[in-house]
């Protein structure tokens, strides 16, 4: 895509300096910055964005001391931020007449060891017939492929899991029906969303599992489920760029912790 039509452009840094190293990461973190900093890379690729505004728009912070000291510490590091957001979810438009792959979700079905379950589209893999298992093994799964510190769970974690459906953002509009409608064509038993909101698709999962279907959503996060497709990107840089430089990928970290 034009740059003007695209998130994924340098969002700091030199790109005309010499590269030391690379890092991949979902987020830009404190901790991944200081990391890159301790790697010696001063190339960061990152998915999302850098100063949490979609746009890493600047001016409305540019006062605050967190937003200075970040970019203090990107400036010591003469770090140079990429995104690549657009670009690995195939591109826009990113719906109908797909032609390139989504490789966020290519990744995530690798990771996962679904490649041979997908039911849909391989260019974007949303839907899985997995070996049967359970709501609590396959919850332990996610847990252990993500790195989480815990997962939350709406629905009946004694369901019967065979159908798989990653059904992206919950946003709380009227896309979230159609996502509904989708869990019944595909005969559903599990859910995974990138976040969540109580009042649509989750609010529909309790109704399911008090009239008797059992059903569970998975609450993983945006950036802790995302991260296994930088991860995959991650593992094809090197080649890209024909090993000219270190390529490393770092979990930026769950962005949850759990008081229980």
């Amino acid at each position: 895509p034009q740059e003007e039509s695209t998130c994924d452009v340098v969002k700091c840094g030199d790109p005309e300096q010499e590269c030391t190293g690379v890092l991949v990461t979902c987020f830009a973190s404190v901790e991944v910055i200081r990391a890159a900093i301790e790697q010696h890379a001063n190339l960061i690729v990152v998915h999302e964005p850098l100063f949490w505004n979609h746009e890493d728009e600047t001016e409305w912070i540019k006062d605050s001391a967190v937003f200075r000291e970040k970019m203090a510490l990107l400036e010591q590091g003469n770090i140079v931020v990429w995104r690549d957001h657009d670009y690995i979810h195939g591109g826009p438009p990113m719906e109908l007449g797909r032609s390139l792959p989504d490789e966020i979700f290519c990744g995530i079905a690798q990771e996962l060891g679904w490649e041979r379950c997908v039911t849909n589209t391989p260019l974007k893999p949303l839907v899985f017939q997995i070996p049967a298992t359970d709501a609590q093994t396959l919850g332990r799964t996610l847990k252990e492929t993500l790195g989480l510190n815990g997962i939350r769970i709406i629905g009946d974690k004694t369901a019967d899991v065979t159908t798989v459906f990653i059904c992206e953002h919950l946003s709380g509009d009227a896309r979230d029906l159609e996502k509904i409608r989708r869990i019944e064509s595909e005969g559903a038993q599990a859910i995974l969303p990138l976040e969540i909101v109580d009042w649509t698709l989750c609010a529909y999962i309790r109704d399911c599992c008090q009239l008797g279907e059992k059903k569970v959503v998975y609450n993983l996060g945006h950036f802790n489920f995302e991260e296994l497709g930088m991860k995959y990107l991650a593992r094809k840089i090197p080649d890209l760029i024909d090993h000219a430089v270190q390529v490393t990928y770092m979990n930026s970290g769950d962005s949850f912790d759990f008081i229980v």
